[in-house]
Parts: C-alpha cells; structure tokens; sequence
C-alpha cells in the first residue's frame, strides 16, 4: 500500500510525503516504482542547459523515516495495552542494578521506549483531531472534544505518574533527563494541536465555541500552570528572546524524540562501474582515431617531417575533443535510462531495503500518452498553434521493503516506511515578474486600480507502480515571486 500527500512546508519548500506499507502477506520484499514528471513553464528559465543534475539534487531532497505506529488514543490510555505497559516496564528495569553490559543496552531501551511512546502519542493526537476537523455538527464535534480532552488527560497523567510509581527516581541524573524531554515534548505538542483546535472551533462554531472549547480551554490553564512549575519554557506575549528559545527548544525537543524514527541513508552513485566502463571506451575510440591519423602520414610523408608534426597536433586535438564528447553521451545516456544512485536502508544495524533514484530532462513528444492525459491541456491558450511551452523533468524513484526484517525490528508494529521528499523553490522562483501588477477597473463615475498577483504554476504528475497496479496523482503548485502560495490535488 501507499500514500501520497502533498503540502506547503514552508514559503521556499515543497513537501511530498509518500507512504510505502509492506502488506503482502505472500511476498517477503514490497517493490514500489514512482515516477513523477514536473511540468514547469519555460518562462522560469528551468532547463536542460541552465539546470544541472548537481543543481536537481541540491533542491530536490528525500529523507526516509518509520512510519509511527499507529494507536488509537483509547488504546494508549489503556494501562494494560502496549505503549503504557511497555515503557512502565523499562522505567522499572533501568532503576535495577545490572552487568555494565546489560546496563548499556537498558539504558538504550528504557530511551527508546520514551521517544517511541511520544512520537505515537503525537501522531494518535494529530489524527483525532483532523477527524475533529472534518465534523460539521456541533453537539458530534463537542462530544469529540471531550473525548479527546478526556483520553489526552489520562495518558499524560499515566506518563507522569511514572516518576513516582518506577524507579525512574533512582537513576542519574541524564538517564532521568531523558524522561522528562519526553514530559515536555507531550507539553509542546498537544498544546499545539489544542490550539489549532480552538482556532478551527472559533471559525467554524462561533455561537457554539464557548461550550464546545470549555474542556480544551480548562486543559490548557492546567497545563500552563504545570509546565511553569517545571520550568518549561513557553511562549510569552511581548518577550521575543523567550519566544525564540521556545521555538529553538521545541525543534531540538523534536529531533530528540523523532530520532528513532528516521533511517540511515547513504547514497552512493548507482552507475559508477558502467560509467568507467563506458569512459574506458570513449578513451579507446579517440586513441584509435589519433593513432589510425598517425600511422596514415607517417607512411605517407616519413618521420621527422613537418606534415607529421603538424598531422599529430591535430590528431590529438580532435582525440582529446572526442574523448570528451563520448565521455558525456556516455554519462547522460546512462543517467537516462538507468538509476543514477543507489540508497541503502539501514536501521539498528538491519539492512531493511534499498532505495534507487535518478532524473533527466525529457522532451514533450517522448511523454507516455497517459501521463499527457493527466496534465489535462484543456485551455484553447495551451492546446493551440501557440501551445505555451513547458520543460519536463522525470525523477524516477524505486523502492524496495524487506517485509520480515521490518517486522522484527521493534516491539511495536512496523509496517513500512514514509520517504518525505522537499523540494527547495527558490531556483524556480529566480527568473519570475513582480509579485502584483496593476489592473485597470472603470465605474460608471470614476475609474480605479486594483493590485492582481501574478502567479505561475507548476504540475507535478506521479505514477505509483505496485503489484500490478498503476495509478496517478496530480498536483498544482501555485507561485509568484515570493514562493508558494497554494498546492491542489487533482
């Protein structure tokens, strides 16, 4: 199975976040191919001459990382199910005495089980509350809210009850510090999601916001009273130092936590021996050349001579030229049709599956008919005489997921892994007009000016390939010179 959402990371980034499950019970590896073809306007000067492979991989960036397990909230507020149990049970072990070796890999334990019981309480989180998004009645989203308030109340109190249940008291130090970054990550992320809540209730509920937002309100003072108390840092009207180090600690609170998540990556060229090989021929057909414009005029007019010397300056010259030359078709042909890296997945010393991309321009007439139906020319502008010119690019991906290994590598259950791809804009943003021109309106008295954003578009089409089946997904940015302004699925 898969999963692609697209998004607006930030004004200057892009994010697509792809979803790759292994559930084929009947085959031990997934093998998932996507090929996604950019649709960008000739105008924003991105082309085969002024856009380099080497520029392509500095913008377009793919991180890999576990999908998080996925729990319901009343899952993890039950004390006797996984998330609960599990991390209950190591804060006990690590207050035990034991062998330094045993030691060292219950203290590696005891943080994982942290920072895996957060990152799933953060996503369960998220999730109610896009479902508490998409309600329209409100005595459903209030019965929701509650919900909500209620579990998120019993599963922080269950975390901090810890403290004094196990023997998390006994330890260092820097073991117990660990503890409580996960306290404050739940701090900082569920009161996040709250007040994004509050603010779609505000919108969407305005006569009934007061009543619907009363137990996220009440959970918000408590905590704000709990985290001051702990020396948390917060968020404080007027003070832009200490909103500063909020925002600075709660990106380190992140990184901390979602760290084992995230898959060692190490790409390495995926056509290296083929490229040499084809190197070793470009060399071998321009020695052929000087060596065959040798042996002519040296037969010809004898050694020592003139026209020998000057023969064997040109011959060289051309040698040199056409080493080159066959040194790059033989470097684009193969980026063309081949993987031009390789990626290996790698986590907790398990090598989990490989990863191979690779990218080239491509040109309208070599388009499958597929992928131009799904870019949709359907203005009389783009589909006339004067079609308005685009450059294609096609980024190639495969992907492969070693099922069993997968499965083993933790307690709780793994079922594939999301490749976020960012894409950087500011290289397409570079050649763009001014953001607003000016557009003339007359009224019946008068006449005026009105400012318009000039904008561009650019269309992403993705082919997902996966046990037999195909399907697209289509995507339109919207820009102007300042960044994105929108992204629409089709």
């Amino acid at each position: 199975m898969y999963e692609i959402k697209g998004d607006i990371h930030d004004r200057y980034t892009l994010e697509f976040k792809i979803g790759y499950s292994h559930d084929s019970k009947e085959k031990e590896v997934s093998d998932f191919k996507m090929d996604t073809w950019v649709f960008i306007p000739d105008t924003l000067g991105i082309s085969q001459g002024t856009y380099s492979k080497e520029s392509f991989y500095r913008d377009f960036r793919t991180m890999v990382r576990l999908i998080t397990p996925v729990f319901s909230l009343e899952e993890i507020a039950n004390p006797n199910k996984l998330p609960l149990s599990r991390l209950e049970k190591w804060c006990i072990i690590i207050g035990k005495p034991s062998a330094p070796q045993k030691q060292a890999r219950h203290e590696k334990m005891y943080e994982h089980q942290i920072k895996m019981f957060c990152s799933i309480v953060r996503s369960a989180v998220r999730d109610e509350s896009f479902r508490i998004y998409k309600l329209t009645d409100a005595a459903a989203c209030k019965e929701a809210v509650a919900k909500l308030v209620s579990n998120v109340s019993s599963i922080v109190a269950s975390y901090r009850a810890m403290q004094s249940s196990t023997n998390i008291n006994k330890i260092s130090p820097i073991l117990r510090s660990y503890f409580f970054h996960g306290d404050e990550y739940l701090c900082d992320n569920i009161g996040n999601s709250f007040f994004k809540i509050l603010f779609h209730l505000k919108s969407e509920f305005p006569n009934d916001f007061q009543e619907i937002a009363e137990p996220l309100l009440a959970y918000l003072d408590r905590d704000k009273q709990y985290e001051l108390k702990q020396g948390y840092i917060a968020p404080k009207d007027n003070d832009e130092v200490q909103n500063r180090n909020f925002i600075s600690r709660f990106s380190q609170l992140k990184k901390y936590v979602e760290s084992d998540l995230w898959i060692l990556a190490k790409p390495r060229s995926n056509t290296f021996l083929l490229q040499q090989f084809g190197f070793m021929i470009a060399a071998g057909v321009s020695m052929v050349f000087a060596t065959v414009v040798s042996f002519s005029f040296q037969q010809t007019y004898g050694n020592f001579t003139l026209p020998l010397f000057i023969a064997l300056v040109i011959s060289y010259m051309f040698k040199d030229r056409t080493k080159e030359l066959l040194r790059i078709w033989f470097a684009t042909k193969l980026g063309s049709y081949m993987y031009e890296f390789k990626t290996k997945l790698g986590f907790s010393g398990e090598h989990i599956g490989w990863m191979k991309y690779g990218m080239d321009f491509v040109s309208f007439s070599k388009l499958p008919k597929e992928v131009l139906s799904q870019r949709g020319r359907i203005s009389g502008l783009e589909t006339g005489n004067v079609a308005i010119k685009e450059n294609v690019i096609i980024y190639r991906q495969r992907l492969s997921l070693f099922g069993q290994k997968l499965a083993h590598l933790s307690h709780y259950p793994l079922h594939g892994v999301n490749a976020i791809q960012r894409i950087n804009l500011r290289e397409f943003l570079r050649r763009m007009d001014s953001s607003y021109v000016s557009a003339y309106i007359k009224d019946e008295d008068s006449f005026h000016t009105v400012q318009a954003e000039k904008v561009y578009y650019v269309h992403f089409i993705m082919r997902i390939r996966y046990q037999d089946k195909t399907e697209f997904k289509r995507f339109r940015v919207c820009m102007h010179r300042r960044g994105a302004v929108g992204i629409e699925e089709f």
